[in-house]
């Protein structure tokens, strides 16, 4: 079978846990856009001071890539090994989707914010430092969601069956998590190198 067979059959077979995890995804976004807009004076003015510190670092070229790489890597490689996790328990399906709602709260919190403080140049700033590594970091925590979610109803049904089954099935989901983890690697080039360069051309 085609890889894209493969993802046309996966998206059909698990099209409700993708509609699931998007709305999660999607309620979290709108939280996060709420709560930029109803900050305390004090916190919007610390968080502002900590945005115009960091446009002005890109201003004179002080954003060091191979720091951001790193602590972007380690920020998406704890996110994927916390839903592989809890992909491992029972109780799994609400507390992954809270994290899906987590996420999408902080994207939602971040590009609200710099709309609303920055006016027209923050939707600008949004979309040349914040969007670009999430093209890649959201696709995946979707898709690796709805792997986790799978293997916790996986594992409720493998209770009664032999336990090679449910060992092949730990084998593989551990493995795909492996792949998840350095797919981010991708984002985090894009975020340590890419999203810099285009907030330098932008500012």
């Amino acid at each position: 079978m085609s890889m894209k067979a493969r993802i046309k059959q996966h998206l059909k077979e698990n099209w409700a846990q993708y509609l699931l995890i998007i709305l999660f995804f999607a309620a979290g976004v709108m939280l996060g856009a709420y709560k930029a807009g109803n900050l305390d004076l004090a916190v919007r003015t610390h968080l502002s001071g900590l945005i115009n510190g960091y446009l002005q670092n890109g201003i004179q070229g002080r954003l060091d890539g191979s720091e951001i790489i790193w602590q972007a890597f380690f920020t998406q490689a704890r996110t994927m090994l916390l839903i592989w996790f809890l992909g491992l328990t029972v109780i799994g399906l609400p507390l992954i989707l809270g994290v899906v709602l987590a996420r999408g709260l902080s994207l939602g919190f971040s590009l609200a914010f710099l709309a609303h403080e920055q006016n027209a140049a923050g939707v600008w700033i949004a979309l040349v430092s914040v969007l670009p590594q999430n093209l890649v970091y959201i696709p995946l925590l979707l898709v690796w969601s709805v792997v986790a979610l799978n293997f916790s109803v996986f594992i409720v049904k493998s209770r009664n069956s032999p336990g090679g089954s449910l060992g092949r099935g730990l084998l593989g989901y551990t493995l795909l998590m492996l792949l998840f983890i350095l797919a981010t690697l991708g984002g985090s080039l894009i975020e340590a190198y890419l999203s810099p360069w285009l907030l330098s051309l932008f500012l």
